[in-house]
């Protein structure tokens, strides 16, 4: 007569991961732009000079250029990289 002898395993129970959810980020990102853009019009002047710094007119041109260059198929890291060297010389 044969008998088995079952143990409970002592690690700890594996926690699963969670799942991130690309939509709902993204919704969530949407609402607070639209939000801060209804209830802070005042502040936008501000909100614009903290994330662009410097001369706007230098920054709205350089702009321009880093998605003309994306449009003739450069590599955004270069794109990019002309942008803020655009940016930060004035």
């Amino acid at each position: 007569m044969g008998y088995r002898i079952d143990y409970q395993s002592v690690g700890k129970a594996k926690k699963q991961k969670k799942r991130h959810h690309p939509a709902l980020m993204l919704a969530f990102c949407l609402l607070t732009i639209l939000l801060l853009n209804t209830f802070l019009k005042d502040q936008r002047a501000l909100l614009l000079k903290i994330i662009f710094p410097g001369d706007v007119t230098v920054t709205a041109a350089s702009i321009d250029h880093m998605l003309t260059q994306l449009k003739a198929g450069a590599p955004f890291q270069d794109a990019l990289q002309v942008f803020c060297q655009q940016v930060i010389a004035g």
